[in-house]
């Protein structure tokens, strides 16, 4: 059986009071180097996570750590001062604050830790954590070159069941970088290699999906569902959660083919499976206003998804633990893409004053707004109030974001060419 994704669930952390006292640019690192020492007496995976939920509530006081931790690292000769679980912990701790020098270090440290006692488990997470540092950057031949050496790897039968997953990543390398036919070719051989099962067709699938075939990857997503109501060795809950996900990535291929028929049925499915799931009626509700059909409905549908959404979030401000001060402000926000939904579904209805209101809300959300087809919205409800030398600076910012999705270059097409025929009017 394919082993799934191994992961450790990554909180954000803070520092204690008294590490972060007295600390500045210029003051002593030792007691930062001391408490980083003391991450060696992290005894399990429990202990690292309590860790990592106690570190960087102070996202300044953590860099200060990571980097005084990989001074220590550096400055150190034959014997290295942090074990696996602490090398891990400080990894982890800068990857979330970006801190990308140190976090490539002690994941490199973690993997030879962790290579070296031969065990597969934690050669695993410390492999997966490395290759997703540089999935991040967009480094995509340096995340190829780490699961090329995690492939080569000995670490037991732990590490041998992670390795599927090593391929799947490296073919998503490749695909990355352009080399979508080689990628393909790579699929095609563990789907040959693995007759009959899912996993590797669905890989098969995104790889066409990420290559422009949208046809083909429809009929491999499909080709994934049947395969799935066949996979004896998965169990009822997990081929649920493994069967929505693919229709949901259906209803998106069905979008980029301009099928909004087929689209909207995938969804109404998943409405139908999973009523609580927000997602869904917003995705909805966009697609269908997106294409000037059923405009009520969809604004209905698009609230639905923003009350579903508020209840979510009061809920999980209620009930959760260990919540960060970045959690907590994240559940506070209201969801970006929601409130473009519902700004872009009243524009649609020419309710262009109530339109804006919702627009500009979800592109000044600086973490979530910072999006093309957000700011794109703002400017033509801007446009339509009169309001054109607002919308074409609107539209100026909205061509310096980068692309999300292949969708995304049609409309940096578009949107020039909207904000040129705009500006040639205010110059006559």
């Amino acid at each position: 059986m394919i082993a799934f994704r191994l992961r450790v669930l990554v909180a954000a952390a803070a520092l204690v009071a008294g590490i972060m006292t007295g600390v500045g640019p210029a003051a002593d690192d030792s007691p930062l180097k001391e408490a980083a020492l003391k991450l060696n007496d992290l005894k399990d995976t429990d202990a690292m996570q309590e860790k990592l939920t106690e570190l960087l509530k102070d996202k300044e006081a953590a860099k200060k750590l990571v980097q005084a931790a990989a001074k220590a690292h550096k400055e150190a000769k034959d014997e290295k001062p942090f074990n696996y679980n602490a090398a891990l912990v400080l990894a982890k701790v800068a990857h979330n604050v970006k801190s990308y020098e140190p976090a490539e270090l002690f994941y490199e440290a973690a993997v030879n830790l962790s290579t070296k006692s031969k065990n597969g488990e934690d050669m695993a997470r410390a492999y997966e954590g490395w290759w997703d540092l540089y999935w991040e950057q967009k480094k995509y031949d340096t995340a190829e070159d780490v699961a090329r050496k995690a492939l080569d790897a000995k670490g037991g039968k732990g590490f041998e069941n992670f390795k599927p997953l090593v391929l799947e990543k490296l073919v998503q390398a490749k695909a990355k970088q352009g080399e979508t036919d080689e990628a393909l070719r790579m699929a095609e051989g563990l789907v040959q290699l693995d007759k009959g099962g899912w996993y590797f067709l669905q890989l098969k699938g995104w790889v066409l999906r990420e290559a422009g075939k949208t046809d083909d990857a429809i009929t491999t997503y499909e080709d994934v569902l049947d395969r799935l109501d066949e996979a004896k060795e998965l169990k009822d809950d997990a081929r649920t959660r493994i069967k929505r996900n693919v229709r949901y990535l259906l209803s998106g291929l069905h979008v980029d083919n301009k099928n909004v028929e087929k689209a909207a049925k995938q969804l109404q499915m998943l409405i139908d499976d999973e009523p609580e799931r927000a997602t869904y009626y917003n995705d909805l509700g966009f697609i269908w206003a997106d294409h000037d059909k059923k405009l009520d409905e969809s604004e209905k549908l698009i609230r639905k998804a923003l009350e579903l959404d508020s209840k979510e979030r009061q809920k999980l401000l209620t009930e959760g633990k260990n919540l960060t001060p970045d959690d907590v402000k994240r559940l506070k926000r209201e969801n970006a893409a929601y409130l473009d939904s519902l700004g872009w579904v009243l524009y649609k209805q020419g309710k262009h004053e109530e339109a804006l209101k919702y627009l500009e809300r979800a592109a000044q959300d600086e973490e979530e707004g910072n999006h093309i087809e957000i700011w794109d919205h703002w400017a033509d409800a801007l446009v339509a109030l009169g309001k054109k030398k607002e919308a074409v600076g609107v539209w100026q910012k909205a061509l310096k974001f980068e692309d999300v999705s292949p969708r995304d270059k049609e409309r940096r097409k578009k949107v020039t060419q909207k904000m040129n025929k705009v500006k040639d009017e205010l110059d006559k």
